[in-house]
């Protein structure tokens, strides 16, 4: 009798292949929706780390000038942003000192000012927060969201009591937490 040896071919069968297909469509499926929450939060983070160095970018270049320097806020939806803008003997720059757009890594995220109709704050020489040239309201507080965030942030914009200075914030956090924002700039 012969000794006949199959051998079988190296590879997989279309079996094998279809169970790995199902079970990689599957796990699409459960991860889909925590995929789309974690971007969505990543978006609020992009863009109130933008809003607060946007704001902290224009109290250093009226310090490091010696002169006027505002942030003005356009709060549109996928093409809002932010423009330093800095004051030299009296006149404005029509030049902006820096700009940041959120369709840069936030398309989708929500701004709200506080108070809601303030788009700008100003700085002196000093770095402190004074009255806007045009005598608009001056932002003291800067919401962001995202339709499909779980987790909004705020950027905080003080220059009295014991919360001077700029501060990114979390209006779900309680009062006694170093994260918790100020008064004012809660939800």
């Amino acid at each position: 009798m012969r000794n006949v040896t199959m051998s079988r071919l190296q590879g997989f069968t279309l079996i094998e292949i279809m169970i790995a297909l199902a079970i990689f469509g599957l796990l699409l499926v459960l991860a889909g929706p925590m995929y789309g929450r974690f971007m969505a939060d990543h978006q609020i983070r992009n863009a109130s780390d933008a809003i607060l160095n946007g704001v902290q970018q224009a109290q250093a270049a009226a310090v490091r000038g010696n002169t006027l320097v505002r942030l003005l806020l356009d709060t549109t939806t996928g093409t809002g942003g932010w423009q330093v803008l800095q004051t030299l003997e009296g006149v404005e720059s029509p030049t902006p000192v820096q700009v940041y757009t959120v369709k840069d890594g936030a398309p989708q995220a929500g701004i709200v000012t506080v108070p809601a109709d303030a788009r700008q704050v100003t700085f002196d020489g000093f770095g402190r927060i004074v009255p806007n040239v045009d005598n608009s309201a001056t932002l003291t507080c800067v919401k962001l969201t995202h339709p499909g965030g779980t987790r909004p942030l705020n950027v905080a914009i003080s220059s009295t009591g014991l919360g001077v200075g700029t501060k990114l914030c979390d209006p779900a956090v309680s009062a006694g937490d170093p994260a918790a924002c100020p008064a004012g700039c809660q939800s």
